[in-house]
């Protein structure tokens, strides 16, 4: 038998093999069970609490915060990341003014986990010496920037804020935009920092350079006359260039539904002389709208509709509307002619024609109406005032009654909400005054008065509390007279809950509601997110349709569910007369405001 031996490097390798490959297993499952461990990290104060501001930014900056919870990287990685984290901390406070702070850094391996732990003082904050903000040029005087420079919190004793300093950098340069000042530049901005002081210094300078004015405004080819869009123009030739009054320019002829879009810019490379032309470009928007709809609510019944838009007739930008609407309880037909006033975004003449009926368990009447009206915005409330001559034919208590009234009316309202679809918050105010006279073509005299309001309140991140209210007032001596349409009835999804629509009032001889003169109602609802888009609701109604104010309040309480659709709300409520018996499912579309 002859045997061969193995050289000597070869026996040597198998061998250091044989050896090194438990080690070697073993190191692996050890970055193994390493890795199947998570990390937690935690950020306090080393003499006390850290205010919430300072850790909340600690945490940002910090690399290994974002791993946090999950399974821990290998000991080589997860100990490179804690040696950042000082430098991070430090880099994080600076914001703030903390440039001298003290911290414990900690890495514990403990059985199920590795533990991140950071103590923080921040020490004493740097404070302001000298604050040296200037702003030079036309700027110097415009009390625009004189309030700005004395509002601004970078005052001398005050602690160090980066976001102080930027904030009103960016305030100057913002105002030097809008306010026409091309030309601006810092021409200085410095803060210097010595931590071992805890002082800081800041130097800020704009140099404003010339206030532009305002030159020509060209419009692009437009379906409307420049007669018409000049009067859109809310300043004049030679006034400052102002972001706010370009944008409401803009604003007013987007709204004008002339244009599906707008653009409005100062051209400053046609400047001359600090005097620079504006350019309006304007795309036209489709010359006629139709839109068709189709609905269901419980106090109307199923419904469809159908509208027309003209949006300008000619070139003074006159337009004209039609509506149609069919339902179970209420149809109309209704035209509508529309001129633009002497400021359009605010105000506008018209006049109508309408075709009403109704027909309910009290009433059936019929109207037809010819009027005109003046539209006006002023501030946050809308005025509309309006002559009406009003015909109807209408039955109560099984007789029929035919009336001829000229009505002049007057309407007020606001709205203010943060979210016109769904609002945390807001309310809603209407004021109604008509009148009519025997010596102005009508069949007896009588004045109305009429207030509405509804207001929504944010409880907390999930609860809203919505009130209603209503009343209203009839002066009138003969009030047999008084025609259906213009009656108080009570009752209905937007009225007292639980009962029929215009179920509530005073009744006639053969026990059928007739309406009355005066109307109170009061509604007070709690809704509930259960989810993002879906509520629930409790609510309690109270009101009447009365002759006497001594008569008494019918009451209504229920449950209901809403869905906020993109549309608005759609609600659905299931509710209980106090005063009689069974229930009644309410369902209605629409804003809650």
């Amino acid at each position: 038998m002859i045997t061969k031996k193995l050289p000597g490097w070869l026996l040597h390798s198998l061998l250091s093999a044989l050896l090194y490959t438990p080690a070697l297993a073993t190191a692996a499952q050890h970055e193994q069970v390493v890795a199947e461990r998570t990390l937690a990290v935690e950020v306090e104060g080393l003499n006390g609490d850290l205010p919430g501001e300072l850790a909340d930014n600690i945490r940002a900056f910090l690399a290994i915060e974002r791993i946090k919870g999950e399974a821990a990287p290998m000991a080589s990685r997860l100990q490179y990341l804690h040696r950042q984290a000082e430098e991070q901390i430090r880099t994080a406070l600076q914001p703030f003014g903390y440039y001298q702070p003290s911290i414990k850094t900690e890495l514990i391996d403990e059985p199920k986990q590795w533990l991140a732990r950071y103590q923080v003082d921040p020490g004493e904050q740097v404070r302001l010496e000298n604050v040296n903000v200037v702003v030079t040029g036309e700027a110097e005087t415009d009390p625009q920037f004189v309030l700005a420079l004395a509002d601004n919190r970078l005052q001398k004793g005050q602690p160090l804020r980066h976001a102080d300093y930027e904030a009103l950098k960016s305030r100057l340069q913002s105002l030097a935009s809008e306010r026409g000042y091309y030309e601006a530049v810092l021409s200085r901005q410095q803060l210097l920092i010595n931590p071992e002081l805890n002082q800081a210094n800041i130097e800020l300078v704009l140099d404003s350079g010339p206030r532009y004015r305002i030159g020509a405004v060209n419009f692009s080819e437009a379906p409307v006359g420049e007669a018409l869009l000049s009067r859109y123009v809310p300043f004049k030739e030679g006034d400052p260039v102002s972001s706010g009054r370009l944008l409401e320019l803009q604003r007013g002829l987007t709204e004008s539904d002339y244009f599906s879009r707008v653009e409005v810019q100062p051209s400053w490379d046609k400047a001359v002389d600090q005097v620079v032309p504006i350019a309006v470009d304007l795309e036209p928007n489709k010359r006629t709208a139709y839109r068709f709809g189709a609905g269901y609510g419980t106090d109307t019944g199923a419904r469809l509709s159908a509208s027309i838009n003209r949006r300008w007739i000619n070139q003074r930008g006159h337009s004209f509307t039609g509506v149609a609407q069919l339902s179970e309880v209420e149809s109309t037909a209704a035209v509508q002619y529309n001129i633009p006033g002497q400021k359009p975004q605010t105000d506008s003449y018209s006049a109508r024609l309408a075709w009403e009926t109704e027909l309910t368990d009290s009433t059936d009447s019929e109207i037809l109406s010819l009027g005109v009206l003046w539209k006006k915005q002023l501030g946050p409330w809308q005025r509309l005032l309006s002559v009406d001559w009003e015909q109807e034919r209408f039955t109560l208590d099984d007789e029929t009654s035919s009336t001829s009234f000229l009505i002049p009316g007057m309407r007020w309202s606001t709205t203010n909400t943060d979210n016109p679809l769904n609002p945390t918050r807001g309310y809603r105010l209407s004021l109604e005054l008509d009148a009519a006279s025997e010596v102005l073509l009508s069949e007896a005299d009588f004045v109305q008065a009429q207030a509405k309001g509804k207001h929504v309140l944010t409880l907390n991140n999930r609860t809203r509390l919505l009130t209603r209210a209503e009343i209203g007032v009839t002066a009138m001596d003969n009030f047999d007279l008084m025609p259906s349409s213009h009656r108080f009835f009570a009752g209905g999804d937007n009225s007292v809950r639980g009962y029929d629509y215009k179920q509530l009032g005073p009744t006639g001889s053969n026990g059928d509601v007739v309406g009355g003169r005066y109307l109170l109602v009061g509604s007070a609802e709690v809704d509930y997110r259960v989810a993002e888009s879906w509520r629930v609701a409790a609510f309690y109604d109270a009101g009447n349709s009365l002759d006497s104010l001594s008569e008494p309040l019918k009451n209504g309480v229920g449950v209901g569910v809403r869905w906020q659709s993109p549309i608005g709300p759609v609600r659905v409520d299931l509710a209980k007369p106090l005063d009689d018996s069974g229930f009644r499912i309410h369902f209605t579309l629409g804003p809650d405001l």
